[in-house]
């Protein structure tokens, strides 16, 4: 009885290693709610557990129960407070022009579609046209696209002159999916468009900073690899992968290889390892060095420059920031002779980045990256023990097949099923041979592709990385072969339903419990909550029809497909969020004058038998033929713009999509909701009406009131 009181004292005193889970739970506070939740309770909240943990540790009452929740209590505090802080930091989204405009502005960024058309990131962004040209400056900047005829050489810092065709950042196209008025809010994107002609360059003056380094060797090599290779070579060297088309990536994601597009610990481990090895090698070559210089810790202080280097030419994405930061926890314990390798590095990046920017909470690449790292952490060594003691019994044997084959395996298991319910919950698809892939080419990764990429990148000032950039190819074409086959191979991807969002947080907690746990008992509650987040899937209640925010496609589900009723051209990127978010296996355009056992459709109106919904494509004229139809007709669902043809309790014109974004319905029994009511009353929500706030100076009465 005594050992299990110290080991939940144990328990307890883990607290350092829960703290990212609790300072995650307040971000989560703030951010999940559909209504504002006001800041003062939380500030309360905040100095109360502060006064509280000083009282007990300068009174020393041994209560451990109190201190432990006084430190989740602040903790959780805090990460409201600085969520709340860092919403409310940034600009309203403005009131964008419905019309073609000209803007001015400075050219902050230079990227590719994948379509090959230049995209242009404005900052500084001046109106010239009435009534726009009474606003102030934007402090949100634009991203459009220009026309693919217009290839002038637009560098970082040039002040251009264009005429565009503005949007706002759009709402989700389903209910769940992604936001982008979200990710603009707290990217500091104001609005989107097109190019309507070529632009006029007003000053070409050059910012010569990282991006403009990042954009030209980007280019370079663009110009020495045309291809799809040269598109990964480029997010391999510089983090942008613009060009990259979405059949590719399609092909690197049902393969399992999408880890090797987003620079990660994998890469930036690579890079360090090669910087360090190579340094500590050329130490060794001078007699005087290896006598009278500590060599290694100079080789891991090159190898950390070197990933400081590599990190900011890529772009700083999180994965990497997160590696960069375990690495450098790693490398001060290795000079002080301690332990490099722990728990505690993973906890003491992950706060970093939260304090920091605590919206990455709700990051893909955060999640992904966290969950992975966190199982590797604890699971590999038990793992490896495990297969030791009880299958690889003759491992020295066979060195190299253990160390080539088994422990990539392993580690590809772990992270790979680690991550499994994210790639589901996000992406809708689950891979089913990513250890095979990740085995073969991985390595061609880290041993061909990446060491020839930083040669490259050492020689490119001297012209000489053309045959290292066609030394690199070579791998990565060897990697897309590989990416392809597996990707071809039967059931390679299977389609699911998104995950709730009740489900993911569960499976989070479970695994955090799992890897942290001290007692079995918490372990064993861990297994239990990842259990139970899985089981969610079989309690998902599927929608039976679906619309878009502008109201033009209407889709029906109906066993494995869905049928879709367009106003116009049928958007091919929500067909396809749409089959994934459904799990169907395709989506069916139902055209005009086409019958089928299941539906009757025509120029003016589509009628689906078996579930009872009129989809009115035109007004339909009053006659007995209209009477009969809507004598069946349960839910009508109308590309007309207000009012119901049939007159029926259960309907959605137009207008419903337009002010309250995408609809979601039930016919068995009947509900439906709006993506306006699950989104809330939010900063960074805008009604599908809304135009934005307009940003116009302040009149003299107002200027002279402050």
């Amino acid at each position: 009885m005594l050992s299990f009181f110290y080991k939940l004292r144990a328990e307890f005193e883990n607290n350092r290693l829960w703290t990212p889970v609790f300072f995650s739970i307040g971000c989560l506070i703030y951010f999940l709610p559909v209504t504002e939740l006001p800041l003062y309770p939380s500030l309360i909240t905040l100095v109360g557990s502060i006064c509280c943990i000083f009282y007990l540790r300068w009174r020393r009452v041994d209560v451990y129960v109190l201190y432990y929740l006084f430190w989740a209590v602040f903790w959780i505090s805090l990460g409201f407070s600085l969520s709340w802080y860092q919403s409310y930091r940034h600009y309203p989204f403005y009131q964008v022009p419905l019309h073609a405009t000209q803007i001015e502005g400075i050219v902050q960024g230079v990227d590719f579609s994948p379509s090959g058309k230049k995209r242009i990131f404005v900052t500084s962004v001046k109106f010239l046209l009435p009534p726009e040209s009474d606003q102030m400056v934007w402090p949100r900047k634009i991203i459009f696209t220009l026309r693919a005829k217009d290839q002038q050489n637009v560098d970082v810092g040039n002040r251009i002159r264009a005429k565009v065709m503005l949007r706002r950042p759009s709402s989700p196209q389903i209910i769940g999916a992604y936001d982008q008025q979200f990710h603009s809010w707290f990217g500091n994107v104001g609005a989107y468009g097109y190019a309507l002609r070529q632009i006029t360059i007003i000053n070409s003056k050059k910012y010569y900073h990282l991006r403009y380094v990042r954009e030209k060797i980007a280019e370079k090599v663009h110009r020495v690899l045309p291809g799809r290779e040269g598109d990964i070579a480029q997010i391999l060297l510089t983090g942008l992968g613009g060009q990259l088309s979405p059949q590719d990536r399609h092909i690197f994601s049902a393969s399992g290889l999408a880890h090797l597009l987003a620079i990660a610990g994998l890469h930036l481990g690579t890079v360090m390892f090669i910087v360090a090895y190579t340094s500590r090698w050329l130490l060794l070559r001078s007699q005087y060095a290896t006598l009278c210089w500590p060599i290694k810790h100079i080789a891991v202080l090159c190898g950390w420059f070197a990933g400081c280097l590599y990190l900011m030419l890529t772009g700083m994405h999180i994965p990497a920031l997160r590696s960069l930061i375990m690495a450098s926890t790693a490398m001060v314990a290795f000079f002080y002779n301690r332990s490099c390798f722990s728990r505690y590095n993973l906890m003491l990046a992950s706060m970093v980045l939260l304090l920091w920017s605590p919206v990455n909470v709700l990051d893909i690449s955060f999640q992904m990256s966290m969950a992975a790292v966190l199982s590797l952490t604890s699971g590999y060594r038990y793992a490896l023990r495990y297969l030791k003691s009880h299958f690889l019994h003759d491992q020295k044997k066979y060195p190299y097949i253990f160390r080539f084959v088994v422990e990539p395996a392993l580690i590809s298991l772990i992270a790979g099923s680690a991550v499994l319910p994210i790639v589901a919950f996000y992406f809708h698809e689950l891979n089913s041979y990513y250890v095979v892939a990740n085995l073969i080419a991985v390595p061609i990764a880290v041993l061909w592709v990446l060491p020839f990429g930083i040669i490259a990148l050492l020689t490119m000032p001297v012209g000489g990385d053309v045959i290292f950039l066609k030394l690199m190819a070579w791998g990565i074409h060897a990697i897309i072969f590989i990416a392809q086959t597996v990707a071809n191979l039967p059931y390679a991807s299977l389609p699911i339903v998104q995950l709730p969002h009740w489900g993911l947080g569960c499976y989070f907690l479970g695994l955090f419990l799992l890897c942290v746990g001290v007692l079995s008992f918490t372990r064993w509650l861990g297994i239990v909550l990842i259990f139970i987040s899985l089981c969610s899937y079989f309690l998902i209640n599927l929608p039976d029809a679906i619309t878009t925010p502008n109201g033009r496609m209407i889709g029906i589900r109906h066993k494995k497909d869905v049928w879709v009723v367009c106003q116009g051209v049928c958007n091919k990127m929500v067909l396809e969020q749409w089959r994934k978010a459904l799990g169907v296996q395709k989506t069916t355009v139902i055209q005009a004058d086409n019958s089928t056992p299941y539906y009757h459709c025509e120029k003016k109106y589509c009628y689906f038998y078996e579930e009872k919904i009129l989809v009115v494509r035109q007004a339909i004229s009053e006659n007995e033929e209209k009477k009969t139809l809507c004598s069946n007709v349960v839910t009508e669902l109308s590309f007309l713009w207000e009012f119901s043809e049939c007159k029926t309790k259960h309907f959605i014109n137009k207008k419903s999509n337009w002010t309250k974004g995408a609809h979601i319905l039930w016919l068995n029994p009947y509900s439906s909701t709006d993506d306006l009511h699950k989104r809330g009353q939010r900063p960074w929500v805008m009604e599908p009406i809304d135009r934005g706030s307009p940003n116009m100076p302040m009149a003299r009465s107002e200027y002279f009131r402050q």
